[in-house]
């Protein structure tokens, strides 16, 4: 019986993939991972910006992002359209056409009579009423909204959504499995395996990307990046590699502040792994700074203190959840100053740490599998034929 369901299920997924963002791609392949539990391989479509990667390497059926032709073939013979995961509605980086863009996605997928799923999402911050305004018209005509944070679900609250329609779980990247890190990488990087962590006792990655707070003082800012590198190599023994989370944008800044360093021993990992690998490689770190946020969760799932650099309200709100704002840098509180303190924080409180980062660990994934356990009844129900039916269906299963 369920080969024959599964032979009618075809899943389209729109997100921020395709752009070689390791955050991004984490979510993909969580999703993936999962769905693959329930249905064959050839029945998922994503939306890619790179589709032909996309295909190569998930194996999965992939469209350009912007094919509206091929799009809208494709939704005549979708069951689900899965608009997730990520910070995908908000208008504050890139050129604000993002809430347009998946909006416009979830319309589509209406008009064809597509039952539509806001899966895994961080909404916001949407500062344009206009924008407000469509999220409204449009969201409150979805079928499911599950937000991965309270203040997501406070934002659509704020907009005006149903808030039977919203449940709070949280980001899918927290069940991603490890994958084994190439012998190559562990060598050149001197990574080694768990019963000789020592060795990596003092190992810090850095994770850092641009934002237009360090935009703002370009070279200044740079140059005190720099400082703090030689800072933590001279005066704290480390070990410091730096890992670029999205390639084509991290590497240019990492190479600048590279180049403005004394030392010049140190790392930057030149080569692409995948989500699945990079977090075997936070399994060997003994701190993280990140400025990414996915930065800070993979840190947490591997149980490795971190110095989160607060460049997005994401990062805040995370870091906050967790109980340890004393974790949190704002970008203009960049100094060698503090930094040491915060060191000094963790190294006095490091028993404390590592234990709110398992207990956390434990709670999202579990918020996790029951976000991915409401998913999956959705895809196992039987084919609705009208919205009267998916609303009893959804009904049925509203048990979080």
């Amino acid at each position: 019986m369920k080969e024959e369901i599964n032979k009618a299920k075809l899943i389209m997924i729109s997100g921020y993939f395709g752009f070689n963002n390791c955050g991004d791609d984490a979510i993909l392949l969580t999703m993936i991972q999962e769905l693959l539990m329930d249905i064959p391989r050839e029945n998922i479509f994503v939306l890619s910006q790179s589709p032909n990667r996309t295909k190569e390497k998930y194996r999965v059926n992939s469209i350009h992002r912007l094919n509206l032709f091929l799009i809208l073939s494709q939704l005549r013979k979708t069951y689900l359209f899965i608009s997730g995961g990520g910070g995908l509605l908000q208008d504050v980086s890139g050129k604000g056409l993002s809430v347009i863009y998946y909006l416009s996605l979830i319309m589509l997928a209406r008009l064809f009579k597509v039952p539509s799923v806001i899966y895994g999402q961080g909404i916001g911050p949407v500062r344009r009423q206009i924008n407000r305004k469509i999220i409204r018209l449009i969201l409150n005509k979805v079928n499911l909204i599950m937000v991965r944070d309270e203040q997501s679900q406070a934002i659509l609250g704020e907009i005006g959504i149903n808030k039977e329609l919203v449940s709070v779980y949280t980001d899918p990247s927290f069940l991603l499995r490890k994958e084994k890190l190439s012998d190559s990488i562990i060598k050149k990087y001197h990574l080694y395996s768990q019963p000789e962590r020592l060795n990596n006792e003092n190992t810090i990655g850095v994770v850092i990307r641009n934002c237009k707070e360090i935009e703002q003082d370009y070279k200044q800012n740079i140059l005190q990046l720099a400082k703090i590198a030689d800072y933590l190599i001279e005066k704290q023994q480390a070990k410091l590699i730096f890992l670029p989370f999205q390639m084509n944008e991290d590497l240019a800044l990492i190479n600048d502040i590279i180049k403005q360093m004394n030392h010049s021993s140190v790392d930057c990992l030149d080569q692409e792994v995948s989500p699945a690998q990079m977090l075997s490689l936070f399994h060997k770190l003994s701190l993280i700074i990140g400025m990414r946020f996915h930065a800070i969760i993979f840190a947490t799932i591997s149980n490795c203190p971190f110095i989160a650099l607060n460049y997005d309200p994401k990062v805040r709100n995370y870091v906050n959840s967790l109980g340890l704002s004393e974790l949190l840098l704002n970008i203009n509180e960049l100094t060698i100053k503090n930094i040491d303190n915060k060191l000094k924080y963790i190294k006095d409180n490091q028993v404390k740490i590592k234990s709110i980062l398992n207990s956390a660990t434990k709670q999202y994934q579990d918020r996790a599998n029951l976000g991915n356990d409401r998913l999956k009844n959705i895809i196992e129900g039987k084919i609705f034929q009208s919205r009267k039916e998916w609303k009893k269906f959804d009904k049925d299963v509203s048990c979080f």
